[in-house]
């Protein structure tokens, strides 16, 4: 079908060259559109002029033009057209205005006869029709435009009782039609959000019947509740924590809506099937743009996983706290044992300190005493003799290092600040004697102050640098003792140590005899010696004294060596104990 859209004219253009001689009541009044028609010039219309008109049709113009309605007419065969100035602006600018009036009704509306001639044909045969927010698109404001109206076609009888015209009835609803467009896309939007959400949610209107749920709320509840018949929740059975069945017409929904208040409870809800569900219901009111209760909305989170994650936890730290507690009491059986056995190795310190340094007093006394009563004796008698002394002072060294030893099985953890520098000198000091004989040259780099036992602190220094000067045969001698600070972040701590603290590295290097690699463990080992007492004097505890020493401050202590080639003793200690 093709469309003619017809170029806005002056009203001069279309008023009769000769007016209209004598007035019509029936014209009266009608404002623009009024005086339009009575200027136009109807003789050249099918409907002739105005004295020739019948009164069906002027009894309806009159009621066209003085209604402040939109309202439009059509008369005869050719459907003239009239209408009013409340219609007028539905025409717009540029548009059919003011070419309409007189004009034929399909060639005014080319571009939406397809649609609305099959509803004016209905007219024609004597029916009426109704249209409520149709999209009729017409050509105004210099194009096409989508319009919506809200209308009404109803026929015009004349005198002899046929339809003779057609009365439109219309109003424009543009404006509400694409807000409402709007707001069902907005609503759509909405839907798809709620239905979204990992959250059940559901709203009742205010008799409180169901009139909106989501997916995961048919999920929670196991079924699918009948939208405006099921009330209230659609839980097949509610309860509270305790197993108290709740009604639901007194469950959280009801009463929020009743109440007009937020609600927040922490329920059961059961599933057709059986399955509990735990969950915290959040009802709240909904309200018009009037404040006025129209309903209520409630969001049920579930939390049943958490809860059974927390009875799993619960669970768990009772078997902890089970299992701390036995073993709590095998830890005090332990530490009964163990200060029953610290209480033995008192007593056989005592004993060893008295009672086995007694008879070693006695046979090295009594030895003398022979020496002295056999006066002139063979010199293999003499050695005899020498070997008992020597071996009795041997003896007595051992037992005294055992002691010390044992001492630090259990040791006074008194910690205080010692610089270790002053330590370390006060140790050479002690082996000046020696250091001169033997002409070694000792280096030794700044040391740090930490929190340490000072008296096994002087033992710790005295055994690895009488070890470096007594296993040295260099022609010269060389020992040095270094300190650096450890960076417990880039650095890796031996296994055992605590990175929450910070430690400093000793160093003990010399080059002395030095010792297989393989053996590196064994020499902490109480009683190892890796060599003779005729060939280097010792207990074989020294090293094993060191350890102890090192392991009462919590730190670590290793030995690298090869043959010939000297060795270096690290230590590792914290700068501060760890506060308990």
């Amino acid at each position: 079908m093709a469309y003619y859209f017809l170029l806005p004219v002056k009203v001069s253009d279309i008023m009769a060259s000769t007016p209209t001689q004598a007035p019509f009541k029936f014209m009266e009044g009608g404002g623009e559109l009024g005086a339009l028609i009575r200027s136009y010039n109807w003789a050249a219309t099918s409907i002739g002029t105005p004295d020739q008109w019948p009164q069906s049709l002027r009894t309806a113009l009159s009621i066209v033009l003085n209604s402040r309605f939109p309202m439009f007419l059509w008369w005869g065969k050719d459907m003239i057209q009239f209408y009013n100035d409340a219609y007028r602006p539905s025409l717009g600018k540029e548009g059919k205005h003011p070419l309409a009036v007189g004009q034929k009704g399909e060639e005014c509306w080319p571009e939406i006869w397809h649609i609305i001639k099959p509803q004016i044909d209905q007219v024609w045969a004597g029916g009426s029709t109704w249209n409520e927010d149709l999209l009729v698109p017409i050509y105004r404001n210099g194009e096409l435009e989508e319009v919506y109206w809200t209308f009404s076609y109803s026929p015009v009888k004349d005198e002899t009782g046929k339809v003779g015209g057609i009365l439109v009835v219309c109003h424009e609803t543009t404006e509400k039609r694409k807000a409402g467009i709007q707001i069902e896309i907005a609503e759509s939007r909405y839907r798809q959000l709620i239905e979204s959400l990992p959250v059940a949610i559901f709203t009742i209107d205010i008799n409180g019947f169901i009139n909106l749920y989501n997916k995961a709320a048919a999920e929670l509840w196991g079924r699918e509740p009948r939208i405006g018949k099921d009330k209230w929740n659609g839980a097949h059975k509610m309860f509270l924590t305790d197993g108290t069945a709740i009604m639901h017409e007194n469950g959280p929904m009801a009463k929020a809506l009743r109440e007009n208040r937020q609600i927040s409870l922490e329920m059961l809800i059961q599933q057709p099937d059986g399955k509990m569900k735990h969950v915290i219901s959040h009802p709240e009111p909904i309200y018009d743009h009037e404040g006025n209760v129209t309903g209520a909305m409630n969001v049920l989170i579930d939390i049943t996983s958490l809860k059974e994650a927390e009875h799993a936890l619960r669970a768990s730290e009772e078997l902890l706290e089970k299992r701390v507690h036995e073993r709590t009491a095998e830890i005090k059986s332990a530490n009964f044992s163990l200060q029953r056995s610290n209480a033995e190795l008192e007593q056989f310190a005592y004993i060893t300190s008295h009672d086995l340094q007694e008879p070693l007093r006695k046979i090295r006394t009594f030895t003398e005493m022979l020496e002295a009563s056999l006066g002139s004796i063979s010199s293999k008698s003499k050695g005899y003799l020498d070997k008992i002394t020597a071996s009795s002072t041997r003896m007595r060294k051992l037992i005294k290092d055992v002691l010390h030893y044992s001492r630090l099985i259990t040791p006074d953890q008194i910690f205080t600040k010692v610089d270790l520098h002053a330590a370390i000198w006060q140790v050479v000091d002690d082996f000046e004697l020696t250091i001169r004989e033997k002409n070694v040259k000792i280096s030794i780099q700044q040391l740090p102050v930490i929190e340490a036992n000072p008296l096994q602190i002087n033992q710790l220094f005295s055994n690895l640098l009488g070890n470096a000067l007594k296993f040295n045969i260099s022609e010269a001698p060389e020992i040095t003792i270094s300190a650096t600070l450890l960076d417990t972040g880039t650095q890796t701590l031996p296994e055992g140590l605590n990175p929450s603290l910070s430690y400093c590295l000793l160093e003990f290097k010399d080059n002395g005899i030095g010792f297989d690699q393989q053996y590196a463990e064994q020499i902490f080992t109480i009683f190892q010696r890796l060599h003779t007492k005729q060939q280097y004097a010792g207990t074989g505890i020294g090293l094993a004294l060191c350890k102890k020493i090192v392991l009462n401050h919590h730190g670590s202590i290793t030995a690298h060596s090869e043959n010939g080639e000297g060795a270096t003793f690290t230590i590792i200690l914290p700068l501060k104990q760890l506060q308990l």
